[in-house]
């Protein structure tokens, strides 16, 4: 016979096939909004229904691919949760001789974006389909069986797992059971704020209680928060053994016949459960806002679930613990650089199995390097020095279109003077005879209409542009016989975005200085569709010489169609990893063996812009690393995935971009 509720929910809900989808996808999209507005959902639900009897529509359930969260733009996102610091707050509640908390999103936090994501974990530990979907269902039928036997909807964790040995899973539930046990104590963690909290009340003397609506048993919870660093408290009242709850004030009043009488004061995140009820039962209360609740709204939508919700439940916890503000360069880094650099970095590691050395190319590869040797200690990497100003000039004998292009033409609206661009080429010796030849003083400036005469000028002296350079080229051998020594196979490592770096190294190693070792180049992104002449690369990518993880013509097509270099894309993203040591202007040959490095003058970005950015980066990289140390497969983060919290960024819109850099002006040199 089913209840009364179930044929209302089939009559509601599961009737209308379009109806239920609706419903029950937007409840599993944000359950925890459910849980606190069910009037909400359920005026929805009697919408839905109107509008399809009365008028014959049916709720649309085709699948957005808009993003429709933004970030917050006037000021740090941290700051919208900062609070007064854990020494006042306890200052604050000396005269409460007993005070209880909340447990879980109080005292513990997890790495995911809701509670009941923890259940996809264990489902794929047991390779079980829909695990989460009848882990649900089986607590909510095991809460409905216990309130018609016992009148009470407070069940234990060994109940729900009885029902689903009964009804669903068979002998496996039992170790179903003992894998969420497990997985509960491999992902809560301390909140930051109440972790302090704790301690000095616990230092002052105050009778310390836990309070919390849970189906877990005290004994699991005491070991949650021993593991944790959380000394044990006086006292432990948890729901599921008491057949009592915080919601409807049961679990209060039965805390108050057994403690000693006096003051009480409840701390915890639920306004209902944990602020609402305790004060009708003689509780002063305390809310802590719930970090997920916090941040929800500034995190990606557009993103593989389980990622999505680890990828928010660390942001949500670290932004909005209420224990420090940041300001949004960091924040940049922290949302924006994090996820993107440890899923490029597991990338790299993956696809460089077969690669005897990973080459980093400076400077976009300092970063890189280093959240790759925070991830992968073991493997063979190095920090290599390489730009774009310097591989030209090796490659000047095989790509002078591309060498006049760079250094000449993409310079003319610049207005640089001869000598400036002949210096900048490094030509000093020959500059006499450029001016002889093209007929151009030194101190005049290189435009559009004498811009030909100053390439033809130097395209007659080719071979003496070719001999100026002989000591960069042996000065450049040297260093990379050095690197490469033992090397079959390299793989460089860049951010983008056509791969010359990689491909002028490739060219270079193994066609003009012979050394024995294959050079392919993995790139964060490939020149988008924006990018005229970017299709005829494709052969590049398609035999494996260049490879990109974000996105190119064959992987993440829609975000290669999105990401657009004149929005200034590219500046922003390569913003993430920028660094403020100086570019490689070239190499020069020392004496018989030896090499010398030469650098250009720092530029003027700002040092501590570029720190905070790659701080923000480094402690999400760790944080991540840390809260999912015992499952290595969430480092397995799809470049879709990966570039979503930047695609946030970009669609919030240019008052985002001036929040974070207000007084960065962009030097968008071409040769850096």
């Amino acid at each position: 016979m089913l209840s009364i509720k179930d044929r209302m929910y089939d009559l509601l809900v599961r009737r209308i096939p379009e109806i239920q989808q609706k419903y029950e996808g937007e409840i599993n999209r944000n359950p925890q909004e459910h849980h606190l507005h069910r009037g909400r959902s359920w005026k929805r639900l009697l919408e839905y229904n109107a509008r399809y009897y009365f008028l014959r529509q049916l709720p649309d359930t085709s699948i957005s691919f808009l993003e429709k969260n933004r970030l917050y733009t006037i000021g740090s996102e941290s700051s919208l949760s900062l609070r007064e610091s854990p020494q006042q707050l306890v200052e604050r509640l000396k005269e409460y001789p007993v005070i209880s908390f909340d447990v879980f999103d109080t005292l513990l936090l997890r790495p995911v974006a809701n509670p009941a994501d923890v259940f996809d974990f264990v489902g794929a530990k047991l390779s079980y389909l829909h695990f989460g979907a009848v882990r649900r269902q089986a607590e909510e039928k095991a809460r409905e069986e216990k309130y018609s036997r016992c009148g009470t909807r407070e069940v234990t964790l060994d109940e729900i797992y009885r029902y689903m040995e009964n009804h669903c899973m068979g002998e496996l539930a039992e170790q179903a059971m003992q894998l969420e046990i497990e997985t509960e104590k491999n992902l809560c963690f301390a909140h930051p704020y109440f972790y302090e909290v704790y301690h000095l009340l616990r230092e002052r003397g105050h009778q310390l209680l836990l309070i919390s609506d849970m189906y877990l048993p005290s004994s699991v919870i005491l070991e949650l928060l021993e593991g944790c660093g959380y000394p044990a408290p006086d006292r432990i009242y948890v729901s599921c053994e008491y057949g009592k709850s915080k919601a409807d004030g049961s679990l209060f009043r039965q805390v108050r016949e057994e403690c000693c009488q006096g003051k009480y004061l409840h701390i915890g995140d639920h306004p209902i459960s944990d602020v609402e009820s305790a004060r009708k039962n003689g509780f002063e209360a305390i809310h802590t806002p719930n970090v997920q609740q916090c941040g929800s709204s500034y995190r990606p939508q557009m993103m593989s679930s389980l990622v999505r919700s680890v990828y928010s439940g660390i942001i949500n916890a670290h932004l909005h613990n209420g224990l420090r503000q940041y300001n949004p360069v960091y924040e940049y880094g922290y949302t924006a650089g994090g996820l993107l650099a440890v899923g490029y970095c597991s990338y790299i590691h993956r696809h460089t199995r077969e690669s005897d050395k990973i080459l980093f190319l400076s400077r976009d590869g300092e970063l890189l390097y280093r959240v790759y040797r925070q991830m992968y200690p073991q493997d063979s990497c190095e920090y290599v020095y390489w730009s774009r100003r310097a591989s030209l000039k090796l490659v000047s004998y095989r790509y002078k279109n591309e060498y006049f292009i760079r250094f000449v033409y993409d310079n003319v609206k610049k207005r640089k003077s001869v000598s400036r661009l002949v210096e900048e080429m490094d030509l000093q010796p020959l500059l006499d005879e450029i001016v002889s030849v093209s007929r151009l003083s030194s101190d005049e400036s290189i435009t559009s209409g004498n811009v030909e005469r100053f390439c033809r000028a130097i395209d007659s002296l080719w071979e003496k542009v070719q001999q100026v350079y002989d000591s960069q080229q042996e000065g450049a051998r040297r260093y990379w016989q050095t690197v490469l020594k033992g090397c079959r196979k390299a793989c460089a490592v860049d951010i983008g975005w056509v791969g010359s770096g990689s491909l002028y190294l490739r060219n270079l190693v193994m066609d003009k200085w012979c050394i024995p070792c294959e050079i392919n180049g993995l790139l964060a992104g490939s020149a988008s569709a924006y990018v005229p002449g970017s299709e005829g690369d494709q052969g590049l990518f398609q035999n494996g010489v260049l490879d990109a993880y974000l996105f190119s013509q064959e992987q993440n097509r829609a975000l290669w169609c999105e990401h657009h270099p004149g929005k200034r894309h590219n500046v922003y993203l390569e913003m993430l990893f920028t660094s403020a040591s100086p570019s490689l202007r070239g190499f020069l040959a020392k004496g018989e063996d030896e090499f010398e490095l030469v650098f250009c003058e720092p530029e003027k970005t700002d040092p501590q812009t570029i720190a905070e950015i790659q701080q923000g980066i480094l402690d999400f990289a760790w944080e991540y690393q840390f809260h999912l140390r015992n499952y290595p497969e969430m480092l397995q983060i799809s470049g879709g995935d990966a570039y979503a919290p930047f695609r946030l960024a970009v669609q919030t819109g240019e008052k985002y971009w001036k929040l974070v850099f207000p007084n960065l002006h962009f030097q968008e040199e071409l040769l850096p």
